[in-house]
């Protein structure tokens, strides 16, 4: 019994992110895509989830709408990992 133990913990872990980490990657890819967009000359106000994996970012008098997709990528039948995602922006509305 111990040997299967040991055996058990000495397998890489491949899973998905805990949903701490999990949300901290999409709000990195937000970040990333709100500033390509808005431009490093104005300032992130507010970046809030308004749905599942919908996030509205607020400059002055701006909000942009960014939304979590799943990527497209193919995997073995049994993958386990990281959520592979894009944050793509909806049209800016000021």
């Amino acid at each position: 019994m111990s040997l299967t133990l040991v055996l058990a913990t000495t397998l890489p872990a491949l899973a998905a992110l805990p949903p701490q980490y999990q949300r901290r990657a999409e709000l990195t890819a937000v970040l990333n895509v709100a500033t390509e967009t808005l431009g490093i000359g104005n300032i992130i106000d507010a970046i809030e989830l308004t749905g599942p994996d919908v996030y509205a970012v607020r400059s002055g008098s701006c909000t942009l709408t960014v939304r979590i997709v799943d990527a497209a990528k193919e995997h073995a039948p049994g993958w386990v990992g990281p959520r592979e995602f894009e944050a793509v922006p909806d049209p800016l509305a000021c």
